[in-house]
């Protein structure tokens, strides 16, 4: 098992306490690791489904789970890189989730696996030539 850069599909899996395997693994990897990654674009995403769907005690709760957590921030070389997938993607028709290629290149960028259930659409972006990992923790 490696440091892996969790991504929002996952992390909301193990908040929503949803997918057993996903459980048991994540307890497996704060056994190893002590703590999550995930990249600041990611606190975007779940905090804005919170807050569209009026879940003020969530964003609470959110908000203090993330001091226990590491917060990859979304800097220069992640933006270069971004621009990059998006170009590609656009370049041969591609789509995948507005957020997924800022996500796809923080875990890029820290030289870490995604773990992600949304394989399909990352996939697109290896076979684009990109050196992104991926690992689903629910169907391993």
């Amino acid at each position: 098992m490696r440091r892996a850069v969790l991504d929002t599909d996952t992390l909301s899996f193990i908040i929503d306490e949803r997918y057993p395997e996903v459980l048991e693994t994540s307890r497996q990897y704060l056994r190893v690791f002590r703590y999550f990654s995930f990249s600041s674009i990611t606190v975007t995403e779940v905090l804005k489904g919170m807050r569209h769907s009026q879940n003020y005690q969530g964003v609470r709760n959110f908000l203090a789970f993330l001091e226990g957590c590491e917060v990859l921030s979304f800097d220069v070389q992640e933006s270069i890189l971004t621009a990059s997938i998006l170009a590609e993607l656009k370049r041969t028709g591609q789509q995948i989730g507005p957020l997924d290629p800022f996500i796809a290149a923080t875990a890029i960028e820290a030289d870490r696996p995604l773990v992600t259930n949304n394989t399909k659409h990352y996939q697109r972006v290896i076979d684009l030539g990109f050196p992104l990992q991926i690992v689903n923790w629910r169907n391993p």
